[in-house]
């Protein structure tokens, strides 16, 4: 019986973990729509000091961050 409940347990616990990792997703991928279309140099600068790597890093995709924020300042600069 123990080892059930141990299964269900590690389960159900898998099944939050992917939900969790489903809504960081989703948040980022909401983060993201914000740089579609035609914007002005003022309005790139503002949208990428509100990208935080907050939810990169939740499901390890910190790098993947940097370099995307890294894309973005250097579109500033030109």
């Amino acid at each position: 019986m123990v080892e059930v409940l141990e299964k269900a347990f590690k389960f159900y616990q898998q099944k939050a973990q992917a939900v969790n990792t489903q809504q960081t997703i989703q948040a980022i991928e909401r983060q993201m729509q914000t740089f579609q279309g035609k914007m002005n140099s003022k309005e790139l600068e503002l949208r990428t000091n509100n990208l935080t790597p907050e939810l990169f890093n939740k499901i390890g995709l910190i790098i993947t961050y940097r370099i995307l924020r890294g894309t973005l300042e250097e579109c500033l600069r030109c």
